[in-house]
């Protein structure tokens, strides 16, 4: 069976950059614990492909079973690496990894729920620990989870399981990883990196403060954040003024590229979000007093602990 090209050729992530933040001096300054915090929390080059390599004995059990007649045939991927490790988007350390399945034709199910319990079915006998959601089949592979997606192909996207609805009776969501992936390096090359790396703070203030708030959501706020005009390039005001931009922009549907499926975000987070913005704005007002600790002191509440406090 021919698999989509998009699938067969997957697509090169770029690597977060972090530039433009001053290394650790003696004189402690609140760019370089920025800098300091970024190369904790940003994943390198070998955690992601760990986190891949994790996948691949799922996919093989996967494909063997799915695929027999292609189970040794290298030349194509019956599968995608979505998600943040896909896009490079995740905090360290990588906790899940998103992996969209394609269901050969004669096993393409109706509803999202029956896709789900034949991975589950597949899976659950070679691994120990496999449960079954809504929106995915979780496999546990040593320090993280595979998080197996069965999808169909879609005029060029794909059908993945979501939250059935009124409108969407059968489970099934369109999404466009390619797309997203794309959109995002576009946004990434015109504004100098700087999207990407707010969205990896945003993220560790999401799981520091447990903002009530989906990442991915964050990850299309961020980008229509920057879309509108270019915002300094202080990762500290940028954090800034995203979350009072927010606050205005949400409660909202958010449309992802290449989807037709739209992300609802509700106001539920402007709680959190307000109360970072009035921490980072006295950490403001004790950078323009020279008080550097206490600014840092300020961050590392709101950012959690892998943002350095000088001593």
């Amino acid at each position: 069976m021919p698999l989509p090209p998009a699938l067969a050729k997957r697509p090169a992530s770029d690597p977060v950059k972090i530039s433009g933040f001053p290394l650790a001096t003696t004189e402690p300054l609140l760019g370089s614990c920025f800098g300091e915090f970024l190369r904790r929390v940003v994943p390198s080059h070998t955690a992601y492909a760990m986190a891949r390599g994790f996948c691949d004995d799922v996919t093989a059990v996967l494909r063997a079973e799915l695929y027999p007649g292609f189970a040794r045939d290298t030349t194509g991927s019956d599968h995608l690496i979505a998600g943040a490790v896909g896009k490079r988007t995740s905090v360290a350390p990588i906790t899940e990894v998103d992996v969209l399945y394609l269901l050969p034709p004669k096993l393409t199910a109706q509803k999202s729920g029956d896709a789900l319990k034949i991975i589950w079915a597949v899976l659950k006998s070679r691994f120990d620990g496999v449960t079954i959601g809504e929106t995915g089949v979780l496999v546990p592979r040593g320090a993280l989870w595979v998080k197996v997606l069965p999808c169909r192909d879609h005029a060029g996207a794909y059908l993945i399981p979501g939250t059935p609805t009124l409108t969407r009776a059968s489970g099934w969501s369109i999404t466009n990883p390619i797309a997203e992936a794309a959109t995002l390096r576009l946004s990434d090359s015109l504004y100098g990196g700087r999207p990407r790396l707010l969205m990896t703070a945003l993220k560790a203030w999401r799981a520091h403060c447990q903002v009530p708030i989906a990442s991915f959501a964050l990850e299309l706020l961020a980008q229509e954040f920057y879309s509108g005009s270019p915002r300094p390039y202080e990762l500290e005001r940028a954090l800034i003024d995203f979350w009072a931009w927010a606050r205005h922009r949400t409660p909202c549907a958010l449309k992802p590229p290449g989807g037709q499926t739209a992300i609802d975000v509700g106001a539920e987070w402007h709680g959190k979000a307000n109360a970072a913005y009035w921490r980072a704005t006295l950490a403001d007002h004790h950078i323009k007093a020279n008080r550097v600790k206490e600014a840092a002191g300020e961050w590392g509440q709101v950012l959690g602990p892998s943002f350095p406090v000088p001593k």
